[in-house]
């Protein structure tokens, strides 16, 4: 009797055995220049510089003007820093492929792009003007005093002829102390320091001692219609110059390592700096540092997520957004119509309804061809973070009727995990298909060319949690993987996300920071 019964129950244990299928999608490649391929940004723009056509003798951006914006030691710091990165940039040589040496940007190869710096582009602060702002109780009133600081001289340097293609943005270590927040792991927002003068005013507040600027000392981060963040709110108000704005702090600029003073958890090695920082700094004045080299000509990308309107009363009220790229790797930002959106009767991940779809799929569509000299996509990929709703997917499908082919793909997460024996996470690229719609990417794990997995944590896969469309399973995969290496921001060998909703977040936090007067760039480069 036992027997039998451990008979049963083996059979019983065994029909449970997983039934899924698994591979590995090969690693996506970029062109540089001269259209040489490589997987790997750093070696590739080492060996064969940025991104142009065969035939072409050099990349087609040949300078850079840098304009700077802060207190003058930062500006010094800035400028010899960015002598800095015209020349060779060492590490210790303890992971050649993970942290390569830095080959230097200027005229020569592999770059052959100078940087152009000089006090025609350079406006310095006054640090009685900072301190007056610092010394403010208010959080969000000090925040928009700075914002004002910056974009007063952000505007004078874009009146200069000729203009920077960049502008540099020095954020001193004290704005930093008193006007940025840092998100926990349970998502509460903390002040990274309080000042001595709201300390101040919040125990006269506790006495019971009123103030002339109670208005002001009365705000929230919830409450307010004014910029919330420093890094937001420069960006949002900058736009309007057309002049794309890189934040730098401190820390960004080091050259050398004080001496007793252990390095920052979010330091990096000054190659590694030097790569990240030129590599943002190349894009943003208009270059591209690499594209893809597997991806078909006429494909659109596009990204679709949501964002809260700061500006509104309405707590419901929410704005769609559209992050489309081209084969080409160009990028654009759409904002699309606001609506309201109930979480505690519709849940907290937002939908469109079918006329909020097709409209903001017709707005991507109309950008794309107009940029693309009046033709339409021959292909469509729409990623989301969330899954479709039947009205949803109906909208976008009736907006991109004319468009050949087309594939709707939602993206998510379940914290599902799979391991491999040894000592490393599954490789990069590792898939495991449940069906045709539902499969998980390990965008992230052990990369070959790097000979290490260059994460902290065990990795996550992403999950396709919905497919429809007219494309096989594997090129969705495929393509999803290319996208991750298109972050821009960084020279890395790939991000966790793709690029259409990588920095969606981000892209919608800016936006929600813009004056409801003003029309938003869509040129991606804006919202780095």
């Amino acid at each position: 009797m036992n027997r039998n019964n451990t008979k049963g129950h083996l059979k019983r244990y065994s029909s449970r055995s997983p039934n899924f299928d698994s591979g590995l999608v090969a690693e996506p490649l970029l062109v540089f220049g001269g259209r040489h391929e490589h997987v790997d940004p750093k070696t590739g723009l080492a060996l064969y510089g940025p991104y142009s056509l065969v035939g072409q003798p050099r990349p087609p951006l040949r300078t850079i003007t840098v304009g700077m914006v802060g207190p003058a030691p930062m500006i010094a710091d800035a400028e010899q820093w960015i002598q800095a990165c015209k020349g060779v940039m060492t590490n210790d040589g303890d992971q050649p492929f993970l942290y390569p040496h830095f080959p230097g940007i200027n005229a020569g190869h592999p770059y052959q792009c100078d940087l152009i710096t000089g006090d025609t582009w350079n406006e310095t602060l006054k640090n009685t003007d900072l301190e007056s702002a610092l010394a403010n109780p208010d959080f969000l009133s000090r925040i928009k005093t700075l914002v004002n600081l910056y974009i007063k001289a952000i505007e004078v340097l874009a009146k200069r002829d000729p203009k920077p293609h960049v502008i540099l943005c020095c954020i001193p270590q004290e704005v930093i102390d008193f006007c940025t927040v840092r998100v926990t792991k349970a998502g509460e927002v903390k002040r990274i320091k309080i000042s001595k003068t709201e300390r101040e005013a919040d125990y006269d507040r506790r006495r019971g001692q009123r103030s002339l600027f109670d208005d002001l000392e009365s705000s929230s981060l919830e409450e307010s219609r004014e910029h919330q963040n420093l890094r937001r709110g420069l960006k949002a108000e900058a736009m309007r110059f057309g002049i794309p704005t890189q934040l730098v702090w401190p820390r960004t600029l080091r050259l050398a390592q004080p001496s007793g003073e252990a390095l920052h958890r979010d330091s990096q090695d000054l190659a590694t700096r030097a790569w990240n920082f030129t590599t943002a700094l190349y894009h943003k004045a208009g270059g591209s540092p690499w594209r893809l080299a597997q991806v078909e000509p006429g494909v659109c990308f596009v990204g679709i997520s949501f964002y809260r309107e700061i500006t509104e009363s309405n707590p419901r009220l929410r704005t769609s957004l559209a992050q489309a790229f081209t084969s080409a790797g160009d990028g654009y930002v759409l904002r699309g119509n606001s609506f309201e959106w109930d979480e505690q009767r519709k849940g907290r991940s937002p939908h469109l309804d079918q006329n909020g779809a097709a409209g903001l799929m017709r707005e991507v569509l109309d950008l794309y061809t107009e940029q693309n000299r009046g033709s339409i996509p021959s292909r469509l990929v729409v990623h989301k973070s969330s899954r479709y709703w039947e009205e949803e997917l109906a909208g976008l499908m009736d907006a991109s009727q004319y468009v050949p082919r087309r594939d709707f793909v939602a993206l998510g997460g379940r914290g599902i995990q799979f391991y491999r024996t040894g000592d490393y996470p599954p490789l990069r690229g590792s898939y495991v298909k449940f069906s045709d719609i539902n499969m998980l990417l390990y965008t992230t794990g052990f990369v070959p060319y790097l000979r290490t997995y260059p994460g902290a944590r065990s990795p996550l896969p992403i999950e396709i949690l919905e497919h429809h469309g007219d494309s096989p399973w594997n090129v969705v995969l495929q393509e999803i993987l290319a996208l991750t290496k298109l972050n821009w921001n960084t020279a890395d060998f790939a991000c966790r996300e793709p690029i259409t909703i990588a920095f969606s977040h981000r892209v919608g936090q800016i936006l929600a920071e813009l004056p409801p007067d003003q029309q938003p760039l869509s040129e991606y480069r804006y919202y780095m």
